[in-house]
Order: C-alpha cells, then sequence, then structure tokens
C-alpha cells in the first residue's frame, strides 16, 4: 500500500513541532518506501538528527542526500549537502574532494582548486604523498596556470620515484616560466630536470642561452632545437604549435600566454587570432569567444572566403547552438552564396529562439528577422510556422488541408550538448504552483502561505526604467543606503553563482546562500532578484529590521519593477505585518491592491483596526546597522 505523503509530512512536522525528533524522523523514513532515492527526504531527516544532538547520524543522513542529489544531476545541492557535513564535522576532509569534483563539474574552478588545495595540504600534512600527488594533479588539471600546483606535483613524483612524470613537469614548467619571461624561475625548473636526466639536450641547451645572455632571449621556447620537435610529443620549439598541442590537451592558460606573446609581436595575425578565439570558446567564455567569432567569421564572409566563414560559424554554433547573433550570420551567408531557403531556415531559426529568449534592448529584432524569412522564402514552412507570432490572422487564414512541411534545420551533423541542470525551485514553505520572479497577471491565483515560493529567474539584464517608485509617505525612510563592500570586481559568472545560493537557500544553509548572493548582485541582470534573496534570507533569519531596510532601497531602485516590485512590496507588507506595524503594511498592500491573498489580507487587517502605533522595534530603538554591500 503506498504511502499517503501529505499524511506523512504533516505528522513529521507536528511531532517536531513538539520536539518529538525520533517520532518525526520515523514519519520521514516512510516515505523512502516509495522514493528510497530522494534526497530531500535524507537531508530533512538529518536537520532533525542535528536538532536532536546526533551529529553522527545527521552526516550519515547528510552523505545519502548527498550522494542522492549527485545521482538525479541536482549537483548543486548536492553541494550543499556536502557543506553541511563539514559544518557538523571538520574533520571528514574526505568531503572535499568530492566538493571539489562537482565545483569542477559545474564550472566553478575555483571553488574547485580550493577545495582540493584544502584536502592537498591536509594529506601532506600526514604524510600521505600518494594521495596528496593524485589531488594536485586534479589542480593542475582544472587550472594548468596554477604553476605552485605544477611545482608541487613535480616534487611528489620525485617522491614517488616517478621519474619520467617529474621530468615532464619540470620541463613544462620551464615553458611555462619562458613564456611569462621569467628566466630565472624557468632556470630552476630546467635545472630539477638535468638533476633527473643530465642529457636532457633541451634543459641543458635552454639553461646555457639563459646563462649566455645573462637575461633571456626573446623567445626561449623558440630556441630550442629544432630536433626536438620529433622528440615526444609536446617538446616542439614552436610557439604556434606549442600552443595548439596546449589547446588539444586542455592546458589553457599555457596556451594563452603563448598566444598573447605571439600576438604582441603579430598584431591582427588571423591564424593567432583564430586560435584564441577556439581557446576561448573551449574555456567556456563565450561572451569573449562570441566577439571574436563573429569579427572573424564577418570579415571572412567580406572576402567571400565561404568555406572558412561557414567553418568558424559552424565551429562556434557546436558549443552553442542558439547563438542568435551566429545563426544570423549563418543566414546572410547562404543569403550571399544564393540559398535564400537555406538562410530562411536559419533566420527563422533565431526568431525561434528570441521569441522562446527575448534579447534585452533589442525588442524589434524578432519582426525585423522574420521580414527577412518572408522576402526570402515567403512561401515556406518556416515563414508559415513563425507567422501566428507576429500576425495572429495569420494561424486562422491557414488552411487545414495544407499540413506544415517540416524543412531540416541542420547546423552541425554533432548531438547537440546536453541541456544543463535545471535551476532549483525554492518553495518558502509549500504551496502548489511557484510563483516566479517576473511579469505576473494582475489577478494572481489563489491565496497563498505568508512566505512566497520563487522560482530562480533567467540571466535577463532589465532595461532602464524612466524614474523610480517613491516609497510610501507612511514608511519611514531607511537609515542607511546599500553600502559599500561588494566583492572585488573578478569575472564572476553571476548565473552560476545565483543559482548555487538558491540551492544552499534551499538546504538551510542561509549565510552561505547569502555570500553567493553577494557576489550574484554584481551582475545588473542579477541584481534585484539578488537583493530579494538576501531579504528573504534575513527574514528567515529573524532579521526583520535589515530584511526590511534592504527591501525598502530596493523598492526604491530604478531596476526593480513590473513582477519583482510586486513581490518586494508583498514581502515588506509580510513583514510589517509581522512586527505589528499594521498602518505600514496596509499602506503596501494597497500599492499592489490585487496581488496573490492581498485583498484577504487588507481585509483582515481593516476588521482588526489600524491604529497607526509604531512598533517600538523601529520607533524607539536604535537604527538598524547598514548593510555590507550595494549595487553594481
Amino acid at each position: 500500500m503506498a504511502v499517503d505523503r501529505r499524511t506523512v509530512l504533516q505528522n513529521a512536522q507536528l511531532f517536531a513541532s513538539k520536539g518529538q525528533y525520533d517520532a518525526a524522523i520515523a514519519e520521514w523514513r516512510k516515505l523512502t518506501i516509495d522514493t528510497p532515492a530522494d534526497g530531500t527526504i535524507f537531508n530533512s531527516i538529518g536537520d532533525l538528527q542535528l536538532r536532536r544532538n546526533a551529529n553522527g547520524d545527521a552526516v550519515t543522513a547528510f552523505l545519502q542526500a548527498a550522494t542522492a542529489f549527485r545521482a538525479e544531476g541536482s549537483i548543486l545541492k548536492a553541494i550543499a549537502a556536502y557543506k553541511k557535513i563539514l559544518k557538523v564535522d571538520p574533520a571528514r576532509v574526505e568531503i572535499y574532494r568530492h566538493l571539489g569534483d562537482l565545483n569542477a563539474e559545474r564550472g566553478l574552478l575555483s571553488s574547485a582548486v580550493q577545495d582540493y588545495v584544502t584536502l592537498g595540504k591536509h594529506y601532506l600534512k600526514e604524510g600521505r604523498s600518494k594521495e596528496a600527488l593524485e589531488v594536485y594533479r586534479k589542480i593542475v588539471l582544472q587550472d594548468p596556470s596554477n604553476l605552485d600546483a605544477q611545482q608541487r606535483v613535480a616534487e611528489l613524483c620525485v617522491q614517488e620515484n616517478l621519474l619520467d612524470e617529474a621530468i615532464r613537469v619540470y620541463l613544462q614548467l620551464g615553458r611555462e616560466r619562458s613564456a611569462s619571461q621569467r628566466y630565472n624561475e624557468a632556470k630552476d625548473a630546467y635545472m630539477a630536470a638535468l638533476r633527473l636526466d643530465p642529457l636532457n639536450a633541451e634543459a641543458k641547451e635552454i639553461i646555457a642561452m639563459i646563462e649566455a645572455g645573462g637575461g633571456a632571449p626573446v623567445n626561449v621556447a623558440r630556441a630550442a632545437k629544432p630536433a626536438a620537435a620529433t622528440a615526444k610529443a609536446g617538446e616542439g620549439s614552436d610557439l604556434m604549435a606549442e600552443a595548439t598541442r596546449r589547446i588539444d590537451e586542455g592546458q589553457y592558460a599555457g596556451a594563452e600566454a603563448m598566444l598573447t606573446q605571439l600576438l604582441s609581436r603579430e598584431p591582427g595575425n588571423p591564424e593567432i587570432c583564430q586560435l584564441l578565439a577556439r581557446l576561448h570558446l573551449l574555456q567556456g567564455n563565450l561572451r569573449v569567444a562570441l566577439g571574436e567569432y563573429r569579427f572573424l567569421a564577418g570579415a571572412a564572409l567580406r572576402a567571400q572566403d565561404y568555406t572558412m566563414t561557414e567553418s568558424l560559424i559552424i565551429e562556434y554554433l557546436k558549443v552553442e547552438p542558439a547563438s542568435v547573433p551566429m545563426l544570423e550570420l549563418l543566414g546572410e551567408l547562404y543569403q550571399e552564396k544564393g540559398d535564400p531557403t537555406t538562410a530562411a531556415q536559419h533566420f527563422g531559426r533565431a526568431v525561434e529562439i528570441l521569441l522562446e529568449h527575448p534579447e534585452p534592448g533589442m525588442p524589434t529584432l524578432p519582426a525585423e528577422l522574420f521580414e527577412k524569412v518572408q522576402a526570402l522564402a515567403p512561401g515556406s514552412a518556416i515563414a508559415r510556422k513563425l507567422a501566428p507570432a507576429f500576425d495572429p490572422n495569420a494561424a486562422a487564414a491557414s488552411s487545414p488541408d495544407q499540413p506544415e512541411a517540416a524543412e531540416p534545420m541542420v547546423v552541425s551533423a554533432e548531438p547537440v550538448a546536453p541541456t544543463p541542470d535545471p535551476i532549483p525551485v525554492i518553495v518558502m514553505p509549500a504551496a502548489d504552483m511557484p510563483f516566479k520572479l517576473r511579469e505576473p497577471s494582475a489577478a494572481s491565483a489563489a491565496p497563498t502561505p505568508e512566505k512566497t515560493p520563487v522560482v530562480a529567474p533567467a540571466h535577463t539584464p532589465a532595461p532602464p526604467a524612466a524614474t523610480p517608485q517613491p516609497p510610501v509617505s507612511q514608511v519611514a525612510p531607511v537609515q542607511a543606503p546599500l553600502a559599500a563592500a561588494v566583492p572585488p570586481a573578478d569575472s564572476v559568472d553571476a548565473e552560476t553563482r545565483y543559482a548555487l545560493g538558491m540551492a544552499y537557500k534551499d538546504m538551510g544553509l542561509l549565510e552561505e546562500a547569502k555570500e553567493e548572493f553577494l557576489f550574484s548582485m554584481k551582475d545588473s541582470g542579477f541584481f534585484v532578484d539578488s537583493c530579494l534573496m538576501m531579504g528573504l534570507c534575513l527574514k528567515e533569519q529573524s532579521q526583520s529590521d535589515q530584511a526590511i531596510q534592504l527591501l525598502e532601497k530596493l523598492r526604491g531602485d530604478s531596476r526593480c519593477r513590473g513582477g519583482n516590485a510586486q513581490l518586494v512590496r508583498y514581502e515588506l507588507g509580510l513583514l510589517y505585518e509581522k512586527m505589528g506595524l499594521c498602518d505600514r503594511a496596509v499602506a503596501m498592500y494597497q500599492s499592489i491592491p490585487s496581488f496573490q491573498d492581498v485583498p484577504r489580507r487588507l481585509e483582515t487587517l481593516r476588521d482588526h483596526g489600524s491604529n497607526g502605533v509604531a512598533h517600538p522595534r523601529l520607533s524607539a530603538s536604535k537604527p538598524p546597522s547598514p548593510l555590507p554591500f550595494a549595487g553594481p
């Protein structure tokens, strides 16, 4: 007989509220009968074990949760589960290996390297050189530019008597340092290789050149004997060939240093530019790569080198098949080649993507591209398919006895990359229909619980608004601005950091979640959503004063409008209502009179009467301390 999930959850919540944690855990375990691999169940059991001070049992449950999350592909939740284990038992250093692997899989390479370094240092302290070597190899694999890790790998290889690998790594270090013109350090690396292999020709020759020159030759890597190219693969003397080899082997940082060095001597060399573009594409730096590929493909198209143009476009589309600019350029290529039907297909594919994911600041682009489709192939299947999106009468005019023929939209024979993990839906607490942080309908559905479910938004920067909304007159002014200490402006994948913050929040790691939101709010497209999530974290931590301060400041920001503005006002109303500030709650609700369950809340507040007396926490106490972050 199937378990009644709703009844079990109600019983578990009731037992937990009474402090009967063993009974609550027993109820949760019932759910594993039907869903034995549900990470959420084990995570809840782990939280209950912590409340009964059974740390060992909690760790076991969190390990089960992490394993389940990994199995179902919920990488971010698995990361959060492992983080919870380390908070309970910091001595579980093996967890850092799992965290490093998951962070690397998700693309958070700096976090992955940090986790591996922590584990590697522990192994070194324990004298476990073999395990330390394995970890430092992982670091080099993720960050080939980490010369300290390469040095450690070479030293550990010597300890483990892996002399061939040690020599290879020392030679690699020498080349890396030579390419960066760090010739004294390069000499040290080559000397280490020479001590292990006294007959190594590359080491002997370059050491001699450095010593003879007093400084270094302009190009040490190029100075090695040409005969070295016929030796082991990867010992080539030509920088271009060496950079190509490194790209093929995933050693991107070293390759980029070499290509940059070459480009400084040969500005505009198309072969070097193309190799750099390919490097950035493989690194996942799509914004940079897109600009480079568009420039190179556009130049080739203007030169009527159609083969090169198509090759560049296809190379990019293999990695990013939904790139509107490259599909548009591919359409222009076929238009130039005199193939209007194929050109229309590619323009049409770009329109389909834009209709599903509108481009911020370019609202007319879909219509412009559709005009090209109509002009190139007015009776084609793709034109008929798209017509209803631009002319509602087109669908009615379409004849039922003229079925739409499927035209192939083949860009590449390569399989399309799998869709990445969906950004988790965070529900606070249970509600049947999640509310998205985008434009909702004016008349939202049935009343919801006090805490509103939120879906992580797509990365869509908001266009500037005309004027910020003024604060409600009955709300006291915020004492401090969004001030001052945003994390340093290094390159941050805002979408990844935001999604990780949402996962942490979902798993109850509110401090870790806030740290991720601090990073993601640096991106203007995620600023409003990140601030809102920060406010909800503060609310869950019962820091209502700071939550109100943040949300009031966010309400006056020009980027906060539409669905986001409504949700911010709603959350402020809930906070004021919770704190007994009924007049302020009413004022906030009246600004969104038809939003979600606001009509019911307004009616309840009016029935009880609003006396306008300020809550002592805001009227008599000192103002809340400034929040430690700012908008970009």
